[in-house]
């Protein structure tokens, strides 16, 4: 058993274990980077450094979100691994849940992003498919 925070995207639902994310917070005003690659928003600063920020839409291959009223609704997960640290903006939080990943059921994927988010499985959650994240990659720019 394992704590995960489900997010979610649209009308999809993702999780990302509490253990790599430092913490959860809005969305802050983000400047961009010159020649970034495009599912790279910007950079921001957080605690006496300068992180990149990822917009996990596009990483997902989703339309970006419209801004809003709703868009307060969005978060910025803190995501921290031992070779990664920057922001990845999200749509809402849901919940933090603690899931038995012995129930998890492996899918075969196909996207064309599928080296920067690996994908653990599936699970189901009151009903709904939650796709459980085993690690997000910075996309880098490729080099012409």
């Amino acid at each position: 058993m394992e704590d995960y925070i489900i997010f979610t995207m649209g009308d999809n639902y993702y999780a990302l274990s509490v253990a790599s994310i430092q913490r959860i917070i809005q969305v802050p005003s983000v400047t961009a980077i010159p020649n970034a690659h495009p599912m790279v928003e910007g950079m921001m600063s957080y605690e006496d450094r300068v992180i990149k920020v990822v917009n996990f839409r596009a990483m997902m291959g989703m339309e970006s979100f419209e801004e809003s009223a709703t868009s307060k609704s969005q978060k910025l997960l803190i995501y921290q691994t031992q070779s990664a640290f920057f922001g990845i903006k999200v749509d809402q939080i849901e919940d933090i849940k603690n899931l038995d990943c012995s129930t998890l059921k492996h899918v075969d994927r196909l996207e064309e992003n599928v080296n920067l988010v690996e994908m653990s499985g599936v699970i189901e959650i009151d009903n709904k498919l939650v796709n459980i994240i085993k690690s997000v990659t910075l996309p880098m720019k490729e080099k012409v």
